[in-house]
């Protein structure tokens, strides 16, 4: 998603037209409401509110007083299409507009905002509406933001930060290997993760659900770097969470693990959004395989000796399912997921017996039982 152009166009348009409010008495001493840190104001962008004379939007000004270092989150609600920006006299610190499709719609939505103070003194926010046309009622929130301490982040641990610039990166030390739940979350921006480390290089935007990003891998003991950024290039507060699940012994996290006929094998899938196991028989079997994921949609496919078979939801739900009369030989069973997710799966092996008449290339053993049961009737009409 290459969206600068239209951020950098936005962000130069909102500086020229608050600028100008600015110059023409929109600032400090000239009556501004204040605006205290953790309290919330209301008020309504009408045609009689303040003009921004290069594009004939409206807007309106709050002065917050800060001290040097201090942090502080904005939230804008409401029915105003608006935007939030800050500033330092004549300096543009910070803006945001809506996000995602509300932003593409022209609708109202929430635009949140986070910064910090560069020096002590007094900044002006601005509820800017987005357009010539953008009128109504808003709310304002703030909050302080308790700044994050730069530790390295570890299993079971959060942190509360803000996005000031393009990425800013993180520190994940890991001591237990297991499967890790990496997810950043924010009311106000587009979210999106990068994790690199020990082979492994993972991107996620918004696996997390509302524009949130998500990650989950199975990650070995060592340091990782979390890269944490936002697609719709606004500044804003958001949290970083990182959980752990402890993983079996017998999960399968490396490609070649061994099949074992009639049982199950829990798998990993890896940051290439597969997993592949060997299978060696030494006789002609008829096998059922089922791949069994609850947060992804798993695919099987199986190579070997006369055979090149896939399947997507041949079983229950989105689970696959392959039925196959095999030879003697060396198969690959792999396991891989629709848009390359992570995630745990379970790969059932079941030994149907040596049944030729079985359909070989089919993926439903219910079709093999239903052929079965219909030559058994007919002999029985027969008699």
């Amino acid at each position: 998603m290459n969206t600068r152009p239209a951020r950098l166009f936005t962000a130069l348009s909102l500086a020229l037209a608050l600028a100008a409010c600015h110059k023409l008495g929109s600032g400090a001493g000239d009556g501004t409401p204040g605006l205290a840190v953790g309290s919330s104001v209301t008020g309504e962008i009408t045609s009689s509110s303040r003009l921004n004379y290069n594009d004939g939007s409206r807007h309106q000004g709050y002065e917050v007083t800060l001290k040097n270092g201090e942090a502080i989150a904005l939230e804008l609600g409401g029915s105003l299409n608006g935007q939030l920006s800050v500033f330092d006299g004549q300096t543009l610190l910070a803006t945001a507009s809506a996000r995602g499709q509300d932003a593409e719609s022209g609708n109202a939505g929430t635009v949140s905002l986070a910064f910090r103070a560069p020096k002590d003194g007094t900044y002006l926010v601005a509820v800017n509406s987005a357009g010539a046309d953008a009128f109504g009622p808003f709310k304002l929130d703030s909050s302080s933001v308790t700044p994050y301490d730069g530790k390295p982040l570890v299993a079971d641990s959060e942190a509360i930060d803000w996005l000031v610039g393009e990425k800013q990166d993180y520190t994940l030390k890991v001591d237990k290997a297991g499967i890790y739940t990496i997810s950043m979350e924010s009311g106000g921006l587009d979210t999106y993760l990068h994790l690199s480390g020990r082979n492994t290089d993972i991107e996620d935007d918004d696996g997390g659900g509302n524009l949130n990003a998500r990650i989950r891998a199975y990650l070995e003991p060592g340091d990782y770097s979390i890269g944490a950024s936002a697609l719709n290039g606004g500044t804003g507060s958001f949290k970083l969470r990182v959980g752990l699940t402890p993983v079996d012994k017998g999960l399968a996290t490396r490609d070649g693990t061994a099949l074992a006929i009639g049982q199950t094998t829990p798998g990993m899938i890896d940051s290439r959004g597969r997993r592949s196991f060997a299978l060696t028989l030494d006789g002609t079997r008829q096998l059922q395989f089922d791949a069994i994921a609850d947060n992804f949609d798993p695919v099987l496919h199986v190579t070997g000796p006369g055979i090149d078979a896939e399947d997507d939801d041949g079983g229950d739900g989105t689970n696959a399912r392959l039925t196959l009369r095999m030879g003697p030989g060396r198969y690959t069973v792999a396991v891989s997921s629709l848009g390359s997710q992570q995630g745990v799966f379970e790969l059932e092996t079941t030994d149907l017996g040596t049944d030729a008449a079985t359909p070989a290339n089919s993926n439903r053993k219910g079709e093999a039982e239903a052929a079965a049961a219909a030559a058994e009737a007919a002999a029985v009409e027969a008699d």
